[in-house]
């Protein structure tokens, strides 16, 4: 017979106003023949009697018991398992769905896309901190499981680590294999080859002590603030982000955009620019690699302007929604190509504005305003490409898709400025960053195309979404629809969510 077959009388402690005293009670035969499972003792706690498992262990030369905690309970002459539910403080039977749910159905490809580089559990959680984002906006790390617990994502996709301490430590990983995210860049660029790529640049808040990417930009000794530039290739076709990368503040554009074209293999297509961008080495490679071109402005004091006369446009550009446009296309001696165009309409806007201004300050000189006369409503392009100038007009119009990116950027998902402060960190945590505007721009596309944008912005969307929750309310049952207003359930069947 082991020690754990013996009852042990339990010991209890009765106090009056005089010295304490101890006493025995012994637990009523009765109970103790009750059937339970064996290695299990009966101790008494007031009117209860409970079972307790028990082992026992040597000491010294002696062998003492151990209890092992509460494992039922002698009710009406019958035990009584202890029922207990260890996940009960994280069950969550109410979840958020609506925003969740549309964000995940434009961006769940992406896991593919992130698994060709890395584990599939890296993919995953690198994805669903990026799809918490889109839907959230700008969740802090700390904050990342708790929406995580408290939406769809984990129904979604379950089992992935958000604490604070497993974020942290996993972007310090993601960050110090950069080589990856470069290998995943570059697999974008190979899906979006031939095509016109709009690449552009901006300045984020990045005030850090230990962080080599905090530097002062131009703009930002002005500001008082120290940034960190992001340099972004963007898809005017699908309105979508294409590639990215972050330098230090201050990094001009026209330095940084030689190794953001070499490093992520941007080799077919043409490139379109803005005038910050201009960088005549580099030019120079982009004319000596096949199928490579660009297209960019030229500053309004370029001597090729009066050169070529291309402030004198004259030809009618056909085609273009605004029939006043005028243009002119000359090839250079070099072989490269010139286009010029001019909108009468902000000519005149432009005109008269400069002499508004120049009669304010009392500074009107005849003069300037002669050699400023011709560069009102005036852009000159440069590309060594051969191109309809119809097709260059329409190009550069695109150019302007990228600011509506950068204002989801700084104006709908709150990532305006950076909250880590340390290289391998900031590097991983732009690069979730790019992955969540990617979900962003997709889903701002399918609230346009299917018309709701014209009642509705973009964050009145996702504030109805927020009502569109699933609750469960049996263990173990189906997750059901709450009751919503009649105007967010048109929205949810519209966007199909």
């Amino acid at each position: 017979m082991s020690i754990s077959d013996f009852n042990f009388l339990p010991l209890y402690r009765v106090y009056n106003k005089s010295t304490p005293y101890t006493y025995n009670m012994a637990i009523p035969k009765e109970i103790l023949a009750v059937r339970r499972p064996s290695s299990t003792v009966v101790k008494q706690r007031g009117d209860r009697y409970v079972v307790i498992k028990r082992t026992s262990k040597r000491k010294g030369n002696r062998i003492v018991p151990v209890d092992l905690g509460t494992v039922g309970e002698i009710v009406n002459g019958t035990f009584v398992e202890r029922q207990v539910k260890s996940d009960t403080k994280k069950r969550v039977d109410i979840k958020d769905y609506g925003e969740v749910t549309l964000c995940d159905k434009f961006g769940k490809d992406l896991i593919q896309q992130l698994a060709c580089v890395w584990p599939i559990e890296d993919a995953k959680r690198a994805y669903v901190i990026a799809l918490l984002r889109a839907a959230y906006g700008d969740v802090k790390n700390r904050d990342l499981q708790l929406h995580y617990q408290t939406s769809f994502a984990s129904e979604y996709y379950p089992g992935v680590h958000l604490s604070e301490h497993a974020v942290s430590a996993f972007l310090m990983e993601l960050g110090q294999g950069y080589s990856r995210i470069c290998e995943f860049m570059r697999n974008r660029v190979k899906d979006f080859i031939g095509g016109n790529i709009v690449v552009d640049g901006m300045l984020k808040d990045y005030n850090s002590k230990c962080g080599s990417l905090s530097e002062f930009s131009r703009k930002g000794s002005k500001k008082g603030s120290k940034d960190i530039s992001i340099l972004y290739a963007f898809d005017p076709k699908s309105k979508e982000p294409i590639a990215a990368r972050a330098y230090a503040g201050n990094i001009l554009d026209q330095t940084a955009v030689r190794s953001f074209v070499n490093d992520f293999e941007i080799k077919d297509g043409m490139m379109i620019v803005d005038k910050g961008f201009w960088n005549e080495s580099f030019l120079d490679e982009v004319d000596n690699t096949d199928g490579l071109s660009y297209l960019i402005p030229l500053k309004q004091n370029s001597a090729f302007i009066k050169n070529y006369g291309m402030d004198n446009p004259t030809e009618h550009l056909a085609g273009y929604k605004d029939g006043t446009i005028l243009y002119k296309k000359v090839k250079m001696k070099n072989g490269k190509f010139l286009y010029s165009f001019r909108d009468p309409k902000m000519a005149y806007e432009q005109e008269v504005g400069y002499v508004e201004k120049a009669e304010k300050k009392v500074a009107f000189s005849a003069e300037s305003y002669a050699q400023k006369k011709s560069t009102f409503g005036l852009i000159v392009f440069k590309s060594k490409a051969d191109l309809d100038p119809l097709d260059v007009y329409l190009a550069y119009a695109q150019r302007w898709e990228i600011e509506t990116m950068f204002y989801l950027f700084k104006n709908i998902i709150d990532r305006d400025t950076v909250n880590v402060h340390n290289d391998y960190r900031t590097y991983a945590t732009e690069f979730i960053n790019f992955l969540s505007v990617i979900i962003t721009a997709r889903v701002k596309s399918e609230i346009a195309k299917k018309e709701i944008s014209k009642n509705h912005s973009y964050k009145q969307v996702f504030k109805y979404l927020s009502k569109y929750k699933k609750v469960r309310i049996k263990e173990g049952g189906d997750w059901m629809d709450v009751t919503m207003l009649k105007y967010i359930e048109e929205m949810v069947l519209k966007l199909d969510v």
